[in-house]
């Protein structure tokens, strides 16, 4: 378990788990834990057996948006200061949806503000049933601005009016309805929920894996489209002709499992 004030790192195995760590502060978001999840997940990129980063929070909530102490003190800070500080959860954010492994995040009772922005930037959401989420900002005065961008990658434009507009708190059951959230677990349940997944996932070859959410995240943007064939044949060539590839295709025709043992 590595060594911060504000998160938690744990590796194990091809799985890395980061932990928000502000539990008397329902893990509200502010500059020196952003710093410290920017660390973090540096430290697990660089670890070349993980395939999967999961999120998670602990004390009794996932996160309960930005801290309103950093907010209300950013009236009497530089203004390019505060900016700044606000960049970086924007980077933080971006890194998380571009980041090369799979990231999952498991959220439970309080999800507010700025960590919405947390589990709409993962791959993955797990809420437990009893978890409630709010876009709660208008009510102090101000917009989710920062982590707007990343919501709606799986909210739609229409459910974010409603949703932001009010600030009303939604529980984990709509939250999956309009694609907030992917998997919903019992009470306590999150972990194994995120456990499971993994478990399936990492039955797969890794190098597909990580392929394919690079090509999602092309298509998403745009990058890659219709008129994109010689690059997804080259991306699909390349793979094919990659020992991962050869032997996953030797052992469909075997009728076996692949092995896995040397491929990262």
């Amino acid at each position: 378990m590595s060594e911060y004030h504000h998160v938690k790192l744990r590796i194990s195995g091809n799985r890395a788990d980061i932990f928000l760590n502000r539990p008397g502060k329902h893990n509200a978001l502010h500059p020196a834990m952003i710093e410290e999840l920017h660390d973090a997940l540096r430290v697990a990129e660089q670890e070349k057996d993980v395939l999967f980063v999961v999120f998670s929070g602990e004390g009794p909530s996932f996160c309960a948006g930005a801290d309103v102490d950093w907010l209300a003190g950013s009236a009497v800070r530089d203004e390019a200061r505060v900016m700044q500080e606000y960049e970086r959860l924007a980077e933080l954010l971006r890194r998380i949806t571009f980041y090369p492994k799979i990231t999952v995040a498991a959220v439970h009772h309080h999800v507010l503000g700025g960590g919405n922005g947390l589990l709409a930037a993962c791959d993955f959401t797990i809420a437990e049933e009893t978890a409630s989420f709010a876009f709660s900002e208008v009510k102090i005065g101000i917009i989710p601005a920062t982590i707007m961008p990343f919501v709606a990658k799986r909210v739609t434009i229409r459910d974010m009016r409603k949703l932001m507009f009010s600030g009303a708190r939604f529980l984990a059951g709509e939250a999956h309805l309009i694609g907030l959230v992917d998997f919903i677990a019992a009470r306590d349940g999150r972990m194994e929920v995120a456990d499971k997944l993994i478990g399936e996932l990492g039955l797969v070859s890794p190098n597909a894996l990580k392929a394919c959410k690079q090509l999602i995240l092309q298509v998403d943007s745009g990058e890659v489209g219709l008129h994109s064939g010689p690059y997804t044949a080259s991306v699909l060539a390349k793979l094919i002709r990659s020992e991962e590839g050869q032997e996953g295709l030797r052992a469909f025709l075997e009728k076996r499992n692949p092995d896995r043992t040397s491929q990262k």
